[in-house]
């Protein structure tokens, strides 16, 4: 093989292999925190989880602060990777309504992690972002590619009769987000017990129908 042609394939093994160790390190990390909590929690305690010495956890992350950032970008990630995977769904309708399944259902399972986030980040930090888009650029752009894609969903549902076409795509875009938002902010006051997914139909059904009486 020539030396030139080497040189790229070296690049790509270096890149696989620092991707798979800083992937490592967030899912210790993740378990960890969950574990034990983030104030107590130690570098050196995400470095034995995963393995490593502690200075190679500082090779990735230059604090738990960013550890955590970096578990949160990554939660919002893997969350817009699953409405995508979504997309093959015909009906519009069917696909927000596993988009609400797949939100609630990734942070069901993630709940002593989402509570430390709400501890650590806190509510108002959430609604900032959600609302005034007040975010560090990699997060915001995941915010950004989240609402493209709920918005485009919606305005396919419009522009097919099955959702009314008085109310702005854009108006219902962020009613379904403030249902979403009242919702988990609910279940994490009340201790995040072990019931969010099953919430998802019912709250579908409430952003389509309302709460009249049937």
């Amino acid at each position: 093989m020539p030396r030139s042609a080497s040189k790229p394939r070296r690049a790509r093994v270096r890149e696989s292999v620092r991707s798979a160790y800083r992937e490592a390190i967030l899912e210790a990390a993740e378990r960890v925190i969950s574990r034990d909590g983030f104030t107590g929690v130690k570098m050196a305690d995400i470095a034995a989880e995963a393995g490593v010495a502690a200075g190679t956890v500082y090779n990735y992350f230059k604090n738990k602060e960013a550890v955590l950032e970096s578990i949160k970008l990554r939660g919002f990630e893997q969350i817009h990777q699953q409405m995508l995977d979504a997309q093959a769904i015909e009906s519009p309708l069917e696909r927000i309504r596993r988009q609400i399944q797949g939100i609630f259902a990734y942070v069901e399972g993630r709940g002593a992690l989402f509570t430390i986030y709400m501890q650590h980040g806190g509510v108002h930090e959430w609604i900032q972002q959600r609302i005034h888009k007040k975010s560090c650029s990699s997060k915001q752009e995941v915010f950004d590619l989240f609402d493209e894609l709920t918005l485009a969903t919606l305005q396919e549902a419009v522009s097919r009769g099955q959702l009314r076409s008085d109310i702005s795509p854009e108006d219902l875009a962020e009613m379904l987000g403030g249902l979403i938002d009242a919702v988990m902010f609910t279940w994490f006051r009340q201790g995040c017990p072990p019931n969010l997914t099953q919430k998802s139909d019912l709250l579908f059904d409430m952003f389509l129908n309302g709460a009249h009486a049937r």
